[in-house]
């Protein structure tokens, strides 16, 4: 081939990428778009600034390969088919990440997935009520008939440019994308192969294949509870061990631990007499609630090396050394998520519901309604020995209600700081709910008091809540925790009977207020109280427990807590 034919054919070819460029240059700046400013906007915003440039130019080689794919492997109106809904389902998945950016500094992942699962309809039309609004909307419906316009229009074919600068330009950009690519291949491959990390539509889809699969792995965990267990050690007497199993609960909003409202007048009472133990230094596992709930209540956590569901649970434990163990719940009967409180909930002797309802159904009712299950439960307890789970709606989103009218004691009013009105009204619900959770939390306690019964009771929350906290961010997500979101309170009431009956479990118990615990030992804690072994316990593990480990590293989505989430303030 002489220089001529091999000029003519470079030429043509660019010529041919000019072509695509014209024709094709809003499809291409779209999927650029739409693929990669999200995650250009979460490195700037991060400080990472070598990795802008990098995703910036990860996002137009893949904007380029798929619009040469769609134009020379397909005929003009299946290609026109194909990337319209290829566009359309990006412009959802980049809503959806730019919401999740906007509202957490987060990108999609598994644990927004989880968290939509878990929502119902009615809490998402609280949460879009809350963070989104009709501004909110409004903005979405105006940026998807942008695209559209620009799509149908094509403004860019109106600008007029001769032939050879099209092919120097066109040459320009491939060059420049194909050396990068290059580039980005030896020296960020993973970025360039890791498929979910790619855009946010990968992410998406990347999240909803793992959240499938932890669908299937409830099924299995169905299935793992059956299984006999084996206990080494059955030296229990206690009467009652109560676990109050909260929601949403960010100890640094409560006045039990310095908060400045005094929003917990029952358990600061409690604990001026000396009554209940609280714990300074607890966090959650995890910031949603399935994912909390198969670490506190089975052996799994950070570092095991099987999935929880391979773990003996806490709930046949109890039912096996001769526990009648009920599981009393303000929140779902019923979901096709399979909901792992369900699952625990038929394996007790005794569940009962404040109303039967599954995942798409919410009458918002207040904790309150739980008190007659519980003098229920108690009126039909055994004589010998109750494990009760009593799970409340806690201080769940939207934080109004989970409240009746009569506990508003705080408004925007009272609330000081940085913030704007509406936070400040947001803040004042969130305070009211916790409010109104001493109240829940005192009556259970009172109730188990009024037994005069060898009695323990535990509160603990699946997880915590930032609210307006620090960077604006109001909720929970597990991609991108703050402390506020796992910084939980756990607090401890025992009964007269119990201290004369356990004082050496007791004054363990006082001791150990200050150790630094993570919720995913939470099941270790309970069999020691009760004293009740498998070949699973770890005496290490149990923050009462004189052998218990002060130094485990304390990992949140892999996260130190004390060295990398503690200590930037997060």
């Amino acid at each position: 081939m002489d220089k001529r034919e091999l000029s003519d054919k470079i030429n043509t070819f660019f010529q041919r990428v000019a072509d695509i460029f014209h024709e094709d240059f809003g499809f291409f700046m779209i999927i650029w778009l739409l693929g990669c400013s999200t995650q250009v906007i979460k490195f700037a915003h991060d400080g990472k600034v070598d990795l802008v440039m990098s995703m910036a130019f990860s996002g137009l080689i893949t904007a380029l390969a798929v619009t040469f794919v769609t134009r020379w492997l397909f005929v003009p109106r299946a290609a026109k088919i194909i990337r319209w809904v290829l566009a359309g389902v990006m412009l959802v998945a980049f809503v959806m990440e730019a919401f999740v950016l906007y509202q957490y500094n987060a990108l999609l992942g598994v644990g927004t997935v989880n968290s939509l699962f878990e929502t119902n309809p009615k809490e998402s039309a609280e949460f879009l009520k809350t963070f989104v609004g009709f501004e909110g909307l409004a903005l979405a419906a105006a940026v998807i008939l942008l695209v559209y316009l620009l799509i149908k229009h094509k403004p860019w074919k109106r600008v007029q440019i001769d032939l050879i600068s099209q092919r120097v330009l066109a040459g320009i950009v491939f060059v420049l994308s194909a050396a990068y690519g290059i580039y980005m291949c030896i020296g960020y491959p993973g970025l360039m192969f890791g498929g979910e990390n790619l855009t946010p539509l990968t992410r998406l889809m990347g999240a909803v294949n793992t959240a499938w699969k932890n669908h299937v792995a409830y099924q299995e965990l169905v299935a793992k509870l059956d299984d006999d267990i084996h206990l080494s050690r059955n030296d229990g007497r206690i009467t009652n061990i109560v676990f109050i199993l909260g929601e949403s609960t960010n100890r640094n909003h409560m006045h039990l631990y310095g908060y400045e409202l005094p929003n917990t007048p029952n358990l600061d009472e409690m604990a001026k007499k000396g009554e209940i133990v609280y714990f300074t230094n607890v966090v959650s596992a995890h910031s949603t609630t399935v994912a909390s709930l198969s670490k506190i209540f089975t052996f799994c956590n950070h570092e095991a090396p099987k999935p929880w569901y391979e773990y003996n649970n806490l709930i046949d434990i109890m039912n096996a050394a001769g526990y009648k163990t009920h599981w009393l719940s303000n929140q779902e009967s019923s979901g096709i998520w399979g909901n792992v409180a369900q699952i625990y909930a038929a394996h007790s002797d005794v569940s009962h519901y404040t109303q039967i309802r599954d995942s798409q159904e919410d009458d918002g009712r207040v904790d309150g309604e739980l008190f007659p299950l519980v003098d229920n439960a108690i009126a039909s307890a055994s004589a010998d020995k109750n494990f009760y789970v009593v799970h409340l709606m806690g201080c769940h989103l939207a934080y109004y209600n989970r409240y009746p009218y009569i506990f508003t004691k705080f408004t925007e009013k009272d609330i000081t700081g940085n913030y704007n009105d509406d936070q400040k009204e947001v803040i004042a619900q969130y305070d009211n709910a916790i409010y109104y959770n001493d109240y829940i939390v005192s009556g259970i306690i009172d109730k188990f008091r009024e037994t005069n019964t060898d009695t323990i009771v535990i509160y603990l929350p699946d997880h915590g809540e930032a609210v307006y906290d620090e960077e604006g961010i109001n909720g929970h997500i597990e991609e991108n925790p703050s402390r506020h979101m796992i910084e939980v309170p756990l607090i401890m009431w025992a009964s007269d009977k119990f201290k004369q009956n356990h004082p050496e479990k007791w004054e363990l118990i006082q001791t150990a207020v200050h150790n630094p615990y993570m919720t995913d030992d939470m099941i270790h804690t309970v069999l020691d109280i009760a004293d009740i072994g498998t070949v699973d316990f770890d005496p290490e593990r149990s923050i009462i427990n004189q052998e218990f480990n002060r130094y485990r590293p304390r990992f949140f989505d892999d996260k130190d807590y004390d060295n990398e989430i503690l200590a930037m303030g997060k």
